[in-house]
């Protein structure tokens, strides 16, 4: 039997995720990366894995499998590196932040995530970064936990290039056509090259080369203000992050208040996202300039530890954001070797998508998980 050859294009975690996972299988790939792998999205996100208020319930289960797959890998050295389960205390400051907080916390114990609520004192003997004179009550959520992307990209194409993959940076793609019954990745440049089976992961660009390529996949798109729905508390597919200086006190875990995410970072730093569910940079007038100077205001306010703690770098970047909000993951069907895959929760889903769509790629099942976030959802009047 002939092992097919796979193309990735996008060298971010979901593109790594699944070129380690193919090249373990002895299956030969080659990754192509516009820039450099692992410097898109993957090196802007506030890198939290876990399961909260993903709806409907088919996407809690996929984030919640995710979510298990790193404690499954915190099992090997390898996933030690990467993985940090440390949990994440969320924090309310008054009644209102309470009351989600009772409503978060029932729903995830009702679908049978580890959730729990608990006092502030209980909240500051579990990072010493709390005071618990500024914090009503919280909730703890022990499974949660921070990944290094950066070093799990690295970790992931190091070890598939030492089993025959090939990684090309700074090769973008212009399209994809079909070639008889194989798949041909135009470059930029013009060269071509002929796959049996091509992945596009290409985060935030992906709607743009699929459209590109006759396929439909809408993605929200920078600047793109619009709601997917009323009441969405979703701001824009731009996040961005302030990393501060070293604490005195490490903080250990990841914190929420009602308006920011706080999470470690190797060397005693902080990386401080922009709302509450730690990434996106919210729709104010400050936009990406005062990013720093607001996330760090923000966290003096109720940790009196950041009193003196300088912003040391702002990243910002586009987010990979389905237009509704949802994985999207299979074979499309105006180019059938073409497998699209992008989601917005890249950091918790990468090892478990890699995992389900190798089995699509190389055995010919449908997984049912993927069942509600195939591509042809989208398709309709006006789409191919």
């Amino acid at each position: 039997m002939n092992t097919p050859r796979v193309v990735i294009v996008g060298g971010g975690l979901l593109g790594a995720s699944v070129a380690h996972a193919l090249a373990v299988r002895a299956v030969p790939v080659t990754l192509l990366d516009a820039a450099a792998p692992g410097t898109g999205a993957s090196a802007s996100t506030f890198a939290w894995a876990n399961a909260q208020k993903k709806k409907p319930e088919a996407y809690f289960r996929l984030n919640a499998e995710g979510l298990a797959e790193y404690h499954r890998l915190a099992e090997t050295a390898a996933g030690r590196r990467w993985f940090h389960p440390v949990g994440n205390v969320e924090i309310a400051t008054d009644a209102a932040s309470s009351a989600a907080l009772d409503a978060v916390v029932a729903d995830l114990t009702e679908r049978g995530y580890r959730a729990e609520r608990i006092t502030g004192r209980q909240a500051a003997g579990l990072d010493p970064v709390i005071d618990p004179d500024r914090v009503l009550d919280a909730a703890w959520f022990p499974d949660e936990g921070w990944v290094d992307t950066e070093r799990m990209v690295a970790d992931l194409l190091d070890d598939a290039m030492a089993v025959g993959a090939e990684v090309r940076a700074h090769c973008p793609v212009a399209r994809f056509e079909q070639s008889g019954a194989r798949t041909k990745v135009v470059l930029a440049d013009g060269e071509e090259i002929l796959a049996d089976q091509v992945v596009c992961a290409a985060g935030a660009a992906t709607g743009r080369l699929l459209a590109d390529s006759g396929v439909t996949v809408p993605l929200v798109e920078e600047g793109d203000r619009r709601l997917r729905a009323p009441g969405d508390e979703r701001y824009t597919a731009v996040g961005g992050l302030a990393d501060t200086a070293a604490l005195r006190v490490p903080l250990r875990r990841i914190l929420h208040t009602p308006d920011m995410g706080l999470r470690p970072a190797p060397g005693g730093r902080v990386v401080l996202g922009g709302d509450g569910a730690g990434s996106r940079v919210p729709r104010t007038d400050h936009g990406i300039f005062g990013l720093g100077p607001m996330l760090i205001d923000r966290a003096r306010k109720v940790f009196p530890a950041f009193a003196d703690v300088p912003v040391e770098r702002v990243r910002v970047g586009v987010r990979p954001l389905p237009a509704d909000g949802l994985t999207v993951a299979g074979f499309t069907k105006p180019l059938p070797g073409l497998y699209a895959l992008v989601t917005h929760s890249g950091v918790t889903l990468a090892p478990y998508l890699a995992w389900l769509v190798t089995g699509e790629l190389l055995d010919g099942r449908e997984a049912p998980e993927l069942a509600a976030f195939r591509p042809t959802r989208f398709a309709g009047p006006g789409h191919p």
